[in-house]
């Protein structure tokens, strides 16, 4: 008998393809979702099972049943964190004679396991909480050496095979107990992703590799995966499904069959809902030119619908209800004018109709369509996602009407269908979210606050929800912790503790990950298992480009495409998603803390006090489209303050602040002290208090507070006429550092410690640049190149403007430190080449004394770079110019990195994004503590000195932090007439843990 079915011609291929597409559709394919009054009966189904060994929360998932040739079940233990399993349970019959040691030395499960693992010890007999006998194998993974426990165990006329890491063999136990009925499975909490989903999962693999499915039954079951995803709102996850199956219809139909115009409008909407509209238009332009052949009515209805809902997205409403009104009117023309498609056409014209001020056109669009989806019927899957959508818009019509009564019957029978399909999951917390924002309206603050800590942790626990939360979506909870503290000063320390954490939940961005991740690096001794997870996070980087540069390629134009080039990217992103499926499974066995210490959960009050040193305090800022939410802990309390300082507000006077930090024509401008004192009376100074005495502030700034360093905002401006040196800036009061979450702030304090490199100092400057001083024609011609991965004009970096006062500072800095002059190299020394070369782990202090480019300055190029010495032939590995990327493949082990160069840590140009997102992340990503990095052009003279100062203070007296030695510096220049000015002392912010040494 062949291995495989016989292949199929490719009309037969085609139609196929074709009634599949129209069952798959409407999730006619793969069944209903597992009832939940039978558990573990379905495959797909799971349960919650408890914590393992280093405390994350696991399941446990029916992965396969079969009753041919012997009855056999398998489970897998999946656990928080990890895509892979943790472990895994069968359950299969014996005889009656059977004994444990025969169940691992003898038969087909002996052969089964000895495929995965080898190197095996002696069986030794042991015992397992639910009695029976047992016996167990130490053994050692095939593809990766780690320790594993093999585990065989007889019970009746039962068998089981279990194999695990040690950290979890104590939760396979529980596991045997709930199947030999001995223990209840009944947790609490519910799946963060549904068993619908699960169960698709099963088939094709969480990253849409095809597990032994044909194609054609492949092609469905990666169709129906990639719509719950969308439906879930896991929009990332969702456009890499239908990426892959769009590959396979391609393997299997060619380049823009006619069959793909589905999968085209789904990847357009995915894209859409990620907010990159110019490529959604890219990606609708290929399906309307597939759909000018031959096509269904469900094709284009589709293409209409998923049109509707971008155009509604950017927002252009008049082109969102254009779209609705043509796929209403295509729907009615068919032969049940009453059908799904009828109903999901007029709830999409709903949606369009509401923020248009069309609300009574919009509820009966709603209704119209809730009625059909409630009649008995097919694609139960279908109608139950879109009368959870049409339920949660009625109710928000009503809610715009002031019907309140009827909003929250909606709203509750919303999020029942929401859950019922989707479980835990982005919708259903956006339900939550609609029922607190009713409470709020309705005047019942309890009830919204139960209502907003229910969508509050969803979004902490589902990854999904957490990467998609922003700072609006937390408002209205901390609206209603705060009105109650108001209303209740007895509980008002609870509240404020309870909103510090809610304010935490939005992404913290890529900085902070870059610093969990360089925590879990450090949080294990053995050099190969620091060295494993290096390679697990720059192979998920690496993963990450290759979908990037597959993305780009598939949607050229189909003269343009390069087919060899796309077949060697799709062939290297199955190796990457390979080899961090083998990374993962190594890291669960020998740093199973790993996934804790990356998931920048929110940290409360009562985990932060002990992180702070005496006289510290955080202060964390939460910009938002009404307000400007500002939170200080100190001494074991939170304090919140909301501002009426609306995020475009904020924005522009932060902008003015800028402004007046710009050299025009030679000549500084006055430095605008009247908005810099505004933002100190709206945001910090109601909580002066709180604050008084402290002398550290450890910021966690947000939006555009991001592009400006806190010690030049103004706590008493000068008397009309007085000096610079009269004013008085936050800087001659506190010290101040900046971190990019507060939970990177317990990964440098708890984790990743203090440097253990051996050498003080080493430094980088005064590149062979010809350019003369105060030159920008390499600068500009620089900002204005367009270049996508080949290496620029090393000419355009040589005619950088030198920096010769760069080689001073260094010398000064080497100096201050102990260090030799052969740590400072400059000239043709300072190029990319010597920084690659040398053993940079070795150093505490690393300085990079030249110019930094951003992406704004460099418009197609994705990612800043420190300008060096250029080669006299470039090449891709060195060019002159050592992009972030570049710098992220470093290793450092370094205290702290200066970056004392030009623009290199503001956020591309403009206020808006994650300011230190640039160098400052690859260098945290590379191994560093803390970065000094500016915020504009510098003066070099007036860096030397403010440099060299802040490492002379440190020099002089061991106890202080850097954040300190860097205000006593700074306040030196600002006391001087020719220095006062903000731009001289002030560019440069320190971003890590710039607090004192602990003491011993």
């Amino acid at each position: 008998m062949p291995s495989s079915p016989p292949a199929l011609p490719p009309q037969a291929v085609r139609a196929v393809l074709t009634i599949l597409s129209a069952l798959v559709v409407c999730g006619a394919v793969g069944g209903a979702a597992p009832a939940a009054a039978q558990p573990l009966k379905s495959v797909g189904d799971e349960r919650a099972i408890g914590k393992n060994r280093t405390g994350e929360e696991c399941r446990l998932r029916l992965l396969d049943r079969r009753t041919d040739p012997i009855p056999f079940e398998r489970y897998g233990l999946f656990c928080e964190g990890w895509n892979q399993p943790s472990g895994e349970v069968r359950r299969f019959g014996v005889a009656r004679d059977a004994k444990p040691e025969g169940v691992l030395t003898e038969g087909w499960y002996s052969k089964a396991y000895e495929t995965r693992v080898g190197d095996c010890k002696p069986v030794e007999p042991t015992a397992l909480s639910v009695g029976g006998a047992s016996a167990l194998r130490e053994c050692r993974r095939l593809d990766g050496g780690w320790r594993v426990l093999v585990v065989g165990a007889v019970l009746g006329r039962r068998g089981y095979g279990l194999e695990t890491f040690p950290t979890n063999l104590p939760l396979l136990e529980v596991a045997v107990e709930v199947l030999e009925g001995k223990r209840s499975i009944d947790q609490p909490g519910a799946p963060p992703v549904s068993a619908a989903i699960r169960h698709a999962e099963t088939m094709v693999g969480a990253t849409g590799k095809l597990i032994g499915v044909q194609d054609i039954g492949a092609r469905a079951s990666l169709y129906r995966l990639g719509q719950l995803q969308n439906w879930s709102a896991h929009y990332p996850e969702s456009e890499a499904t239908f990426r892959r199956l769009l590959e396979l219809e391609e393997r299997l139909l060619g380049k823009d069959d006619p069959a793909s115009a589905n999968t085209f409008s789904w990847l357009a909407l995915d894209v859409g809902d990620q907010h990159r509209f110019a490529e959604a238009d890219q990606i609708f332009a290929r399906a309307e030119a597939v759909l000018k052949g031959p096509s269904t009515l469900d094709d284009n209805i589709r293409y209409l619908n998923h049109r509707s809902l971008v155009e509604r997205q950017r927002p252009d409403y008049a082109k969102a209800i254009a779209y609705a009104e043509d796929a209403v009117r295509r729907s009615g023309g068919g032969a049940n004018p009453d059908s799904t498609r009828m109903a999901w056409s007029l709830l999409t014209l709903s949606l369009a109709q509401r923020p248009a001020s069309q609300l009574d056109e919009a509820q009966q669009s709603a209704e119209r369509a809730l009625a059909i989806l409630n009649r008995p019927g097919t694609f139960a899957e279908f109608r139950l996602w879109w009368a959870g959508e049409a339920y949660a818009q009625i109710g928000t019509i009503h809610r715009d009407k002031k019907e309140f009564a009827a909003a929250r019957a909606s709203y509750d029978k919303g999020l029942e269908r929401r859950r019922l399909l989707l479980g835990d999951s982005v919708r259903v917390a956006d339900s939550y979210l609609l029922l607190g924002r009713l409470g709020r309206v309705e005047g019942n603050l309890p009830a919204a606050l139960a209502d907003y800590r229910q969508a509050a942790t969803i979004q902490v626990a589902d990854r999904p929800t957490r990467e998609r939360t922003r700072p609006d979506g937390v408002t209205g909870y901390l609206d209603t912790l705060i009105d109650l503290a108001a209303a209740s000063p007895a509980e008002r320390p609870a509240l404020s503790a309870e909103a510090f954490a809610a304010a935490q939940i939005p992404r913290g961005g890529e900085t902070a990950r870059a610093i969990t991740n360089m925590a879990a690096r450090l949080d294990v001794a053995d050099p190969a298992v620091r060295a494993a997870a290096r390679e697990f996070q720059e192979a998920s980087r690496e993963r990450d480009r290759i979908r990037q540069a597959l993305a780009v390629e598939t949607f050229r134009e189909p003269d343009k495409r390069a087919a060899a080039s796309e077949e060697a990217m799709k062939r290297d992103l199955r190796a990457a998603e390979e080899k961090i499926a083998s990374l993962e499974r190594r890291l669960q066995a020998e740093l199973p803390r790993y996934a804790q210490i990356t998931a920048a959960r929110p940290v409360p009050v009562a985990e932060v006090a002990p992180l702070l040193r005496p006289g510290e305090a955080v202060v964390l800022f939460l910009p938002t489209t009404d307000a400007t939410y500002v939170f200080v802990v100190r001494d074991g309390q939170a304090h919140v303050h909301r501002a009426a300082m609306p995020l475009r507000e904020l924005t522009r006077l932060v902008r003015a602040i800028r402004g007046s930090l710009e050299v025009a024509d030679g000549k500084l401008k006055p430095f605008d002290t009247a908005d810099a004192a505004r933002l100190y009376d709206q945001l910090l100074a109601p909580l002066g208090d709180r604050l008084k005495g402290a002398t550290h502030l450890v910021t966690v700034p947000g939006g555009p507070l991001l592009s400006l360093p806190l010690g030049l905002l103004v706590t008493r401006a000068p008397a009309a006429g007085a000096d610079y040196a009269q004013t008085g800036w936050l800087a001659r009061d506190v010290a101040i550092s900046v971190i990019p979450s507060v939970s990177a702030l317990r990964s440098l304090r708890q984790v990743a410690g203090r440097s253990a490199a051996s050498r003080p100092f080493l430094g980088f400057g005064d590149p062979d640049f010809a350019g003369a001083p105060g030159a920008t024609r390499g600068l500009e011609t620089l900002g204005a190149l367009c270049r996508q991965g080949e290496p620029v004009d090393t000419a355009l970096v040589r005619e950088l403007p030198r920096l010769r006062e760069t080689a001073r500072e260094l010398e000064q800095i080497a100096t201050a430190l102990g260090a030799d002059r052969a740590s400072v190299i400059t000239g043709p020394g300072a190029s990319e080449r010597a920084v690659r070369s040398a053993n940079l782990a070795d150093y505490r202090v690393l300085a990079f004394a030249t110019h930094g480019l951003l992406p704004g300055e460099l418009r197609c190029k994705s990612e800043p770079a420190l300008a060096l010495t250029p080669p006299a032939a470039p090449s891709a590995a060195d060019d002159g110019l050592l992009d972030a990327s570049e710098v992220a493949q470093l290793k450092l082990d370094a205290d702290w990195v200066l970056l004392s160069a030009c623009n290199t840590a503001s956020p591309d140009g403009k206020l808006g994004g994650e300011s230190l997102s640039g160098l400052a992340r690859a260098f945290f990503y590379a191994g560093a503590r803390s970065v000094l990095a500016s915020h504009w052009a510098v003066a070099s003279r007036a860096t030397v000195a403010l440099t060299t100062g802040a490492f002379d203070a440190l020099a002089r007296d061991g106890s202080l932090g850097r954040a300190e030695a860097l205000r006593r510096s700074a306040l030196k220049l600002a006391g001087e007439k020719d220095t006062g000015h903000p731009f001289f002392w002030a560019p440069f912010v320190l971003v890590g843990d710039g607090g004192a040494p602990p003491r011993p």
